[in-house]
């Protein structure tokens, strides 16, 4: 691949950045190896030139590239994302990259990429980027995967009357507040996402995953965001579009929320599943996303928050939508209907309870405190929404 026709950019909230030559010999941001800027757009170029690559991105644009941008898109604990954007005679083809630095970082993403694919295999939903090629070169690892063009992060800010608000970190476009009505639909999505890919019979899930580290992005179509023309991907398939999305808020507008990591899909608690009932081990599913979906940090680099009230009603509204799809395409009959009333023969203060075994999968994190601290008040709040639902 020629090396003489790509561009290295810097993605910031306000648009693309070029990227400063007296500030390459900086290290990563979050990185304790102090790997460069340098170092790692070098890495990221020559992984670019592996013949895997080289084949797959001549596939995705039939042979006629003009131009490849190179940009960094954040930086997080196990990987440092980027893009890579393919720029045609007639179009853009972008892709996503996680580049690992360090050995944990590393034993991670190998992980990712075969979790992806298992998930794509098993289930064949849009929701997660399809992973196309995992590599080592020179101690960094690789994962080139679908990139979810027009989605963005989003995390809990406080607004300028004090108030508990989502904010869409719109990169290109800055950081807007959301409203009540979308933020609900968010919710309601990535709960329903993550009760999808949850294995009603192993009792598989996806976990770890945090608000606070971007994990899921939304897109919200309106006037000044219209739908994006599909990108192709690589061996010629069209990356799922917000054809797909749900219509939420006042204004018919069209939100879709996307996962963007899967690092790991197993039993998040140890359950026989010889012996237990799935309904059991569904409870301490439905629990769990109860309280990891009111986790957030502030603005999505401060102390943990936990989201105001109508977040927890979104959940169990996004849960029990893909539960009543996995009835019918797993086989479950009433199953829906079966857990409500599991659900609803629970008062508040059993609920608490039943929460405490899930407790010390926060110890040791800044969850924890905040966790313990809302957990009385989640509970009450919980059992009125449960005890308000119908039977379907």
């Amino acid at each position: 691949m020629e090396t003489n026709n790509i561009k290295f950019l810097v993605a910031s909230p306000y648009g693309d950045l070029p990227v400063d030559d007296d500030k390459l010999d900086f290290p990563l941001e979050g990185d304790p190896l102090k790997t460069t800027y340098r170092s790692y757009f070098q890495s990221i170029r020559n992984f670019l030139g592996q013949e895997d690559v080289v084949s797959l991105f001549k596939t995705a644009g039939k042979g006629d590239i003009n131009e490849i941008i190179i940009r960094t898109e954040k930086h997080g604990a196990l990987y440092h994302p980027a893009s890579i954007e393919l720029i045609l005679k007639e179009e853009k083809v972008k892709f996503g990259l996680n580049v690992a630095v360090t050995d944990t970082g590393r034993d991670w993403l190998q992980k990712e990429f075969s979790v992806l694919k298992n998930l794509q295999e098993k289930y064949n939903l849009p929701y997660l980027p399809n992973a196309y090629l995992f590599d080592n070169l020179s101690s960094i690892s690789f994962l080139l995967e679908e990139w979810f063009e027009g989605y963005h992060e989003f995390h809990i800010t406080i607004d300028e009357k004090g108030g508990q608000r989502l904010k869409l970190w719109e990169f290109g476009n800055g950081y807007k507040y959301l409203t009540s009505e979308q933020s609900f639909e968010i919710y309601k999505q990535a709960s329903k996402i993550l009760t999808l890919y949850y294995d009603l019979k192993d009792f598989y899930q996806i976990y770890p995953w945090h608000h606070a580290a971007g994990d899921f992005v939304v897109r919200i179509e309106n006037e000044n965001n219209p739908p994006s023309p599909p990108f192709t991907k690589g061996g010629g398939l069209e990356s799922p579009t917000l054809a797909k999305g749900d219509l939420g808020g006042f204004f018919g507008q069209k939100i879709d929320v996307r996962l963007t990591t899967a690092r790991q899909y197993d039993p998040l608690m140890n359950f026989d599943k010889d012996t237990v009932n799935p309904l059991f081990a569904l409870f301490y599913f439905f629990l769990n996303l109860s309280i990891k979906m009111r986790l957030d940090k502030m603005d999505g680099l401060g102390e943990v928050v936990w989201a105001e009230d109508g977040c927890e009603e979104a959940m169990v509204e996004g849960f029990f939508e893909a539960l009543k799809l996995k009835e019918s395409n797993d086989n479950y009959p009433e199953l829906v209907n079966e857990f409500i009333s599991l659900l609803k023969s629970f008062n508040a203060e059993e609920l608490r309870i039943s929460t405490q075994p899930l407790i010390e999968l926060f110890s040791g994190t800044g969850d924890l405190p905040v966790v313990i601290a809302n957990l009385d008040g989640h509970a009450e709040k919980l059992f009125t929404v449960l005890q308000n639902l119908p039977l379907q």
